[in-house]
């Protein structure tokens, strides 16, 4: 008797065994039955190349003066500006030169500096951004034709379209008196980087 019933206890232990590793088996099967596996996958990319084309609009420019002045034309290329012999009479002569800066790159530009450049063999006063008075001549660079608006740095170019108007100007503004004189290779430098 005691032998039949631990082969009854033995065989409701497997019995228990067997239906608890159904019961697994089960889950497993649900759990596996609920799963899913997500899957993301990118086509072809293509990086274009960067293009850099920061610089003036190319030609000529004819100035526009005032007074009694006598104005040389400005040629301009990609990255130069010279202006022609100019000649200012009297007080408040002046000549304006309308130039244009132009962004055909992809990447937008910044003005990042601007550095003034004395004419040879004279003193300037450049603690002015885009303005130096130089004896009784004031350089300026604006961004109005009346000279009201000076250029500064900060700027922006924007890619394949940005486009900026600057004004060059020369004006008889002194009253020093004495004898007549030159002033040779004064101008400004901008520089542009990348934004």
């Amino acid at each position: 008797m005691e032998q039949e019933r631990k082969e009854q206890q033995n065989n409701k232990t497997i019995l228990i065994v067997t239906i608890l590793c159904a019961a697994l088996f089960g889950l497993s099967i649900a759990y596996a039955a609920l799963s899913a596996t997500l899957t993301i996958t990118m086509g072809k990319v293509t990086q274009n190349a960067l293009s850099w084309n920061v610089g003036f609009e190319t030609g000529t420019v004819t100035g526009t003066k005032t007074g009694g002045a006598t104005c040389g034309q400005a040629t301009a290329t990609a990255d130069t500006v010279t202006v022609a012999n100019t000649t200012l009479q009297t007080l408040h002569d002046k000549c304006v030169y309308k130039l244009k800066i132009k962004n055909t790159g992809s990447v937008a530009a910044q003005l990042s500096s601007i550095t003034a450049k004395s004419p040879s063999s004279v003193t300037c006063n450049t603690s002015t951004t885009s303005q130096m008075v130089c004896g009784n001549i004031t350089y300026k660079l604006t961004t109005d034709a009346a000279g009201s608006s000076l250029l500064g740095t900060g700027g922006t170019l924007a890619a394949s379209s940005g486009t900026l108007d600057v004004y060059l100007s020369a004006e008889y503004t002194g009253t020093e008196t004495g004898s007549a004189s030159e002033q040779s290779n004064g101008g400004f430098t901008l520089v542009y980087s990348q934004k």
